[in-house]
C-alpha cells in the first residue's frame, strides 16, 4: 500500500523512526532525512510512505530547496531492498516533480552504504556533508566580543536575503516568503549578527524537542577569518544552553575546512557522513519510469 501526505503525524514518524534504525545497522549512516520538515504541513504531497502487511517498509520525500533541483531521501528497508520498491516510490512522485519543474534530483547517501546503486542509475556525485553533534553543558567562553548579535525580525528581512546572496551560492527560489515563514515560528530564532552597526552574518537556530540545529551560519566574505563566525557560534551555543539545550547538531560541507576546524574547537564531533549524488529528471526517468 502506497500513501502520500504533505505531513506525517507522530505514528508515521515513530515507523519512520523504526525504519532508520534498521537501515543504520545495515548501512552505517543515513541519509539527509529532515525530520522537522516532515513534521510540517507543505503545500503538496511530498512525502510517500510503502506500506507492506501494515509495516512501513519505505519512504520518499522530496524537498524543493532549489530552483531547478529537488532533494530527495529515499530509504528502503534492507530485507525489502532490490524488489522495485524504489522505483515504484520514485513513479508515484515523478508526477509532483514535473509539475514543479524539477530538472535534476539530488540524491544523499551514507558514506559507509553499498552505493554502486546511484552509479548505475547515472547519479554523478556532487558534495559530502559531515552531520556533526555537541552533547555539552559547557559553555564557550567569549573573552573579547566584536560583535553586537540580536534576535532578528521581519524588519530585517532584507537584510536577511543580502546575507544569503553574498554568502551562499545557492539560495532559495523565495527568500522572501522562507524567511517570514521562518520569522513567525516559534521553533526556530534567527540570530543576527552587527560589526559597527553594519549586518556582517546571520546564523539560524532551530528548537527541536531532542535536540536543536544550527544552520546558515554565515559572515560576509570581506569578513571573514577574523574571529567573528567563531564569535557568533559561540553565541548560538551559549544561547542554546541558557534555554536549557545542551545537544546541538549542524551540517557542513566536507571541503570546507575553516568552517570544519571552528566546529571541532567548539567541540563538535562528526555522527554521520553523507554523500550527496545528483542526476537530471529524465535521464532517472529513463530507467524507472513504467
Amino acid at each position: 500500500m502506497i500513501i502520500c501526505k504533505p505531513q506525517l503525524d507522530e505514528q508515521e514518524l515513530k515507523q519512520l523512526e523504526t525504519l532508520t534504525l534498521d537501515s543504520q545497522k545495515v548501512d552505517g549512516g543515513l541519509p539527509s532525512i529532515y525530520f522537522h520538515l516532515l513534521r510540517q504541513k507543505r503545500l503538496a504531497k511530498s512525502n510517500v510512505l510503502y506500506y507492506q502487511n501494515e509495516q512501513l517498509i519505505a519512504f520518499v520525500s522530496a524537498y524543493f530547496f532549489y530552483t531547478n533541483a529537488c532533494e530527495l531521501s529515499l530509504l528502503v528497508s534492507p530485507s525489502s531492498r532490490r524488489q522495485g520498491i524504489a522505483r515504484k516510490l520514485f513513479n508515484t512522485i515523478l508526477p509532483l516533480l514535473r509539475a514543479k519543474d524539477m530538472e535534476h534530483l539530488i540524491f544523499s547517501a551514507p558514506r559507509l552504504a553499498d552505493n554502486r546503486w546511484l552509479k548505475q542509475l547515472g547519479c554523478s556525485y556532487k558534495n559530502s556533508e559531515y552531520h556533526m553533534e555537541r552533547i555539552s553543558y559547557e559553555p564557550i567562553l567569549i573573552t573579547a566580543s566584536k560583535l553586537q548579535i540580536r534576535k532578528a525580525e521581519v524588519k530585517d528581512i532584507p537584510i536577511l536575503c543580502a546575507l544569503d546572496e553574498a554568502c551562499f551560492a545557492s539560495q532559495p527560489v523565495d527568500m522572501v516568503s522562507r524567511f517570514q515563514l521562518l520569522l513567525n515560528d516559534s521553533n526556530y530564532t534567527l540570530i543576527l549578527a552587527m560589526r559597527d552597526e553594519e549586518p556582517i552574518g546571520k546564523a539560524h537556530i532551530h528548537w527541536q524537542e531532542h535536540s536543536t540545529a544550527l544552520s546558515d551560519i554565515a559572515i560576509l566574505p570581506q569578513y571573514q577569518g577574523q574571529g567573528f563566525g567563531g564569535e557568533m557560534l559561540a553565541y548560538c551555543i551559549n544561547h542554546a544552553l541558557m534555554q536549557g539545550k545542551h545537544h546541538l547538531n549542524l551540517d557542513v560541507e566536507t571541503s570546507n575546512q575553516n568552517a570544519l576546524n571552528l566546529y571541532r574547537r567548539c567541540d563538535f564531533k562528526t555522527s554521520n557522513v553523507c554523500d550527496y549524488w545528483i542526476i537530471p529528471l529524465e535521464k532517472l526517468s529513463l530507467h524507472w519510469e513504467n
